[in-house]
């Protein structure tokens, strides 16, 4: 069974305690400052992790035994990664996202440009005119 997805509700709430970075329906992002408190809270004190969930503002049961699971793991890891913990921003993007991104890119590029050509091809109509009518006006000024 995969993850249950948060809630409109759930979210609001999770995105309101300062800890949360970012959430959407699926994923929970944290600050750095919540994963030294995970960590710190659990090694200075012991506590429980369903504790450690429940000091930082964060109902267990809305996260789900699963979930925090994977948050604990993901924090142990980057903690003992190279980098340390950081806070991640950067989301992973969809290719059909991208892909959809460049056509909009191109369709404005090429509306950009037709409106260009547009432009031009009136100018020379208004300057084709004028010519024309200054030839009408004094047809012997050419000799």
């Amino acid at each position: 069974m995969g993850k249950m997805p948060f809630t409109k509700e759930q979210q609001e709430l999770l995105a309101a305690n300062p800890f949360t970075l970012s959430v959407n329906d699926y994923q929970i992002r944290f600050t750095i400052d919540f994963k030294r408190f995970l960590l710190g809270e659990r090694k200075k004190n012991h506590t429980p992790w369903k504790e450690v969930f429940r000091k930082a503002g964060y109902d267990p049961d809305l996260l789900g035994k699963v979930r925090m699971d994977s948050i604990i793991h993901s924090v142990r890891k980057e903690a003992g990664s190279e980098k340390g913990l950081r806070e991640t921003t950067k989301k992973k993007k969809d290719p059909k996202t991208q892909e959809r991104q460049q056509l909009k890119t191109a369709i404005r590029d090429l509306q950009q440009e037709v409106e260009q050509l547009r432009q031009q091809i009136e100018f020379l109509k208004k300057t084709q005119i004028i010519l024309q009518s200054k030839t009408i006006e004094d047809p012997f000024s050419m000799r």
